[in-house]
């Protein structure tokens, strides 16, 4: 009890002391930072807790400013850096980032001195599916709020920062933007059948390709309220369907494989189309196409496919194989990728360490996860070959076919749903 009131007083103190700054923004009054003295760290407070817990850190020679003070939690695969809100030399106080769950040391570093604590922050997770827009029991197209609308199978989505999405519908052709902070669902786009689009790093611009025909490529940008524009088409020498495109580091080509198994580029600013190979793996692609996500820590692309409940790793120079899953069996079985299986893994998404997370369709209705570290993997939501489409924890949530997935950045899947109709999210703190 004593060491909750001394934590609440000091906070209570620390915002009196920002309160109280001087016209410097960055600075609190105090002694300043000593480079000839080590930086220390003597203990932290609270032990533990959750996403943005407000932290305090005391120690020496922090100074009062705060743009030369970093905070890292440094986890077992990453630091992870905190919002310093306050300094006055001996104190830090901040907010505890998104991490892994467990514990973790915290890192303080002032201009060229660091120091990482023995002890560890016991950062407790929380993960949540719920349902952002749309449902199964309504078949419709309508705009409106996100309780009002919805939609026709969806199968690609992006996500353009702020809680927004664009959502790519299958049936009753069109793209819809899904804002969760505006409550609204907007149709961008009637008429125009593409399924996973490529988003770029800023979250400015987002690609898609036409799913047959000439695949027409569209480009919608921030900056005119995510209006499609015309930039070229990939041209009916691909005939195979073209279900999803994506850009590697440099943003300049978009890469797509088609139904036929022919894996060729496109130039984002010159239209200029590269043939690349037609790829060499046993067994067909799915008629409907493929989804492909690129990997930037393996400067490669990953592919799925359904026909033979696998994933496959894709060179830029074309050579592909398989990376998980097997062609002999459809079922959901989790373990090194090696040994796991899949039942029809669909769209992919790479979180910022580097992890894969991919949903299942057809008798599994599942989110998966296979490791960076070592390969694991693990269903880490939804229900195996339960077809619905409630909400809760992971082990509570189940899904209604879903059929693509993609990342925000900051701790949210968003997933669409083909025979669910909806935009869900699954969200880790």
């Amino acid at each position: 009890m004593k060491n909750c009131i001394f934590y609440f007083l000091m906070l209570a103190l620390l915002f009196l002391v920002g309160s109280c700054k001087d016209s410097d923004d960055n600075k609190s009054t105090g002694a300043t930072y000593d480079p000839n003295q080590p930086v220390t760290v003597e203990s932290f407070m609270p032990a533990g807790g959750k996403l943005r817990e407000k932290v305090i850190v005391k120690g020496s020679n922090f100074g009062t400013d705060k743009s030369k003070v970093k905070v890292y939690f440094v986890d077992g695969t990453a630091e992870r850096q905190s919002t310093v809100i306050n300094v006055d030399d001996e104190t830090i106080y901040c907010l505890a980032p998104r991490q892994l769950p467990g514990g973790n040391h915290i890192k303080v570093v002032v201009e060229d001195k660091e120091v990482i604590t023995d002890a560890t922050f016991e950062y407790e997770q929380a993960q949540n599916v719920s349902t952002i827009a749309g449902s199964q029991n309504v078949r419709k197209s309508e705009d409106g709020t996100l309780a009002e609308a919805s939609f026709e199978y969806t199968w690609g989505i992006g996500a353009v920062g702020n809680n927004t999405v664009l959502v790519f519908q299958r049936d009753n052709p069109r793209v819809r933007l899904v804002s969760v902070d505006d409550n609204k669902v907007t149709t961008i786009h009637p008429g125009f059948k593409a399924g996973k689009p490529a988003v770029t790093k800023d979250r400015q611009k987002v690609y898609a390709a036409g799913w047959e025909g000439g695949h027409t490529i569209y480009m919608y940008t921030k900056g005119t309220g995510w209006a499609p524009t015309r930039i070229g088409q990939l041209g009916t020498q691909y005939a195979g369907k073209v279900l999803s495109v994506a850009l590697d580091t440099s943003e300049e080509w978009l890469y797509f494989v088609d139904a036929n198994k022919k894996f060729a580029r496109f130039n984002v600013t010159t239209q200029e189309i590269e043939d690349i190979a037609t790829l060499d793996i046993s067994g067909s692609l799915h008629s409907n196409g493929v989804y492909l996500v690129y990997h930037p820590l393996y400067d490669c692309f990953f592919m799925s496919n359904q026909l033979t409940y696998s994933v496959y790793r894709l060179e830029k120079d074309g050579t592909c194989e398989v990376f998980a899953g097997s062609s002999t069996q459809a079922r959901v079985q989790d373990g090194y990728r090696e040994e796991a299986y899949f039942a029809q893994p669909n769209g992919m998404a790479i979180d910022e360490d580097g992890n894969f997370f991919i949903v299942e369709g057809f008798k599994a209705y599942v989110l998966r996860k296979i490791s960076v570290e070592d390969g694991y993997v693990s269903t880490v939501a939804g229900m195996v070959n339960v077809a619905s489409q409630i909400d809760g924890t992971p082990l509570e949530a189940t899904f209604n076919y879903p059929y693509d997935i993609c990342y925000d950045g900051e701790g949210g899947f968003w997933i669409a749903e083909g025979w669910g109709q909806a935009v869900r999210k699954y969200a880790v703190e």
